[in-house]
């Protein structure tokens, strides 16, 4: 067999730099990691820190409370909660544990965030209400049209 450069290679031996890998060969995905060493994150069945047992069904995704926070405390953050909100399908989907698990706290603080500001707009609008009323009842009429 010859090869591209004009070198003869015997039959049967390949090449520097081809065939099997030096040392072990890795676990097939969604085996389970040796005796004594940690399991990656992203296999299905493992939790925080690689350890077994974890649920992705209990990584929530604050779908409601982000959408209600695009009404609630502005449109920006309602629209960031709620793109960080489908990252946590996204994640959940794709079994990336560590990844859902962090977009679901940065989705629920951008929607406490959210809520908060809301809820001190509402009130910083009832007081201007409330002194508006007050301004105009006090409000004399010197010219005689009123």
């Amino acid at each position: 067999m010859t090869n591209p450069y004009g070198q003869q290679q015997p039959y049967g031996q390949q090449p520097p730099g081809y065939g099997p890998p030096s040392g072990g060969m890795p676990a097939p995905y969604g085996q389970p990691a040796p005796y004594g060493q940690p399991a990656p994150y992203g296999q299905p069945g493992y939790g925080p820190g690689g350890m077994p047992g974890g649920d992705m069904n209990a990584i929530k995704d604050y779908k409601g409370w982000a959408i209600a926070s695009l009404f609630l405390g502005g449109v920006i953050l309602g629209i960031f909660a709620i793109m960080k909100s489908n990252e946590v399908s996204t994640y959940k989907m794709q079994g990336n544990y560590a990844m859902a698990e962090a977009a679901s706290r940065t989705t629920k603080t951008l929607c406490l965030v959210s809520s908060i500001l809301g809820g001190v707009g509402c009130v910083f609008a009832i007081i201007m209400v409330i002194v508006s009323i007050v301004a105009a009842s006090t409000v004399s009429c010197y010219s005689g049209y009123c």
